[in-house]
């Protein structure tokens, strides 16, 4: 069996027309209620109740990979959340156009976590391009 090989066809000479293109915040949905529900969703997909594939679009793919792992290392332990986790509380800061960065301290498993995760507008839509649960 011959193994495969990840290939980039990207470079520095591609016409930025047709790559990510950065958009406003105005033209964004709210930042607070889209952080919200993005982070009960990665959290759903962390305890292995919801397929980080679903989120594709709106996680990089560093961030939706690492869902991936722990969702599926939580469905092999057979671990099934006895509640759902819960935002105690959130703050969003923006401190550019189409930059929002969200510190937020959630209930996951009885325990309270620190959330830190970063925002930012990619072709209409924002887009989770860091994640830190603590």
């Amino acid at each position: 069996m011959q193994g495969s090989l990840a290939v980039d066809f990207r470079s520095d000479t591609d016409d930025t027309l047709f790559g990510p293109q950065a958009t406003s915040t105005k033209d964004l949905p709210d930042a607070e209620m889209w952080a919200r529900r993005m982070i009960m969703a990665v959290l759903e997909a962390y305890d292995g109740t919801r397929s980080a594939d679903q989120l594709v679009r709106w996680l990089t793919p560093e961030i939706r990979e690492r869902a991936q792992r722990r969702g599926r290392l939580a469905r092999r332990r057979g671990r099934r959340p006895v509640r759902p986790p819960h935002i105690r509380a959130l703050l969003t800061c923006q401190p550019a156009d189409g930059v929002c960065e969200v510190s937020a301290a959630v209930s996951i498993h009885g325990r309270v976590r620190a959330l830190a995760l970063r925002m930012s507008g990619v072709d209409g839509r924002w887009l989770i391009t860091a994640w830190e649960l603590g």
